[in-house]
């Protein structure tokens, strides 16, 4: 790495230096695959992963250093002893310290993922403009059934957030994704969208175009390893109130009733036709379990 690479990366006494690359950020809804792509990224020896340090959001991280009240001009908050360039400066080089704690000599690359960082990519593109960002995107009807059945286990606090019902869930996974259409027209080619059904379906093509991305070197033998530590079929036994709930493709099929299809088509199913994962009018009227 050059001597300008270094500067770019590295504050004093932070570990960042050592890396090949920039952070890579891991987003999109919640239940979509996020988790199962980062560990997929994470997996070789060479990266560090990071799970879910919310360091960049409003309600839980830095975000809010950027908010209103901070904005230039206001006779309080932070602009009135630092300018938006100071600030991005020390948020920069406070981050890079925090998240270097996750580094150990042997990496070379740090693999962040919050799902919620999906809203904070102009923040991030300015604290790091040559990173890159991954969108997992997923059927949003799989992930209403799996937002739910957290809700209703290992994740209570959703139902007041996002889990409560088919509807909540559907037009929070709408939200999300035209979020992210909006602001990763910023990005150029550091941004890449994956389905999660297509690296269920293709997942040794979809291990390399996620490490062709990424800059990560890899060869057969790794890739192999890859899929051994991270397939579903020989690493998750599904669980229906754990986190792991089995990953399955088109599970809406066999959960939602007629009245769930209905709400969630009210609510996103613009949405799902433009991405393709429906056709007009058809999906409605498949059969679909007795309402409960």
């Amino acid at each position: 790495m050059s001597t300008d690479q270094e500067n770019r990366l590295e504050p004093s006494g932070c570990s960042f230096a050592q890396l090949d690359q920039p952070p890579i950020f891991v987003i999109g809804a919640a239940r979509s695959g996020t988790t199962w792509v980062s560990n997929i990224l994470a997996s070789p020896y060479q990266v560090a992963g990071i799970h879910e340090s919310w360091l960049f959001t409003k309600n839980a991280g830095l975000a809010n250093l950027f908010g209103e009240q901070h904005r230039a001009g206001l006779n309080n908050g932070l602009s009135v002893i630092l300018s938006d360039q100071d600030l991005i400066r020390y948020t920069r080089e406070f981050s890079m310290k925090i998240m270097s704690h996750a580094l150990q000599p042997h990496h070379r690359f740090l693999v962040e993922k919050s799902p919620s960082h999906a809203w904070s990519i102009e923040l991030l593109n300015r604290l790091y403009p040559e990173s890159k960002f991954i969108h997992v995107l997923r059927d949003g009807r799989d992930v209403a059934v799996s937002v739910l059945a957290a809700s209703k286990s290992w994740a209570p606090a959703w139902k007041n957030s996002m889990g409560s019902s088919v509807a909540m869930s559907a037009r929070n996974w709408q939200t999300l994704i035209q979020r992210v259409k909006r602001t990763s027209d910023l990005l150029d080619d550091r941004f890449l969208e994956v389905r999660y059904e297509e690296i269920r379906a293709h997942p040794f093509e979809y291990y390399q175009k996620l490490f062709d991305f990424c800059g990560i070197p890899w060869d057969d033998e790794m890739l192999k390893q890859v899929h051994d530590d991270t397939n579903f079929e020989h690493n998750y036994r599904p669980k229906e109130n754990g986190f792991r709930r089995g990953g399955r493709v088109g599970d809406w099929r066999s959960r939602f009733s007629i009245w769930d299809a209905w709400r969630f088509d009210c609510h996103a199913g613009n949405t799902l036709l433009d991405l393709g994962y429906a056709e007009p009018n058809w999906w409605c009227r498949l059969p679909f379990r007795s309402y409960r």
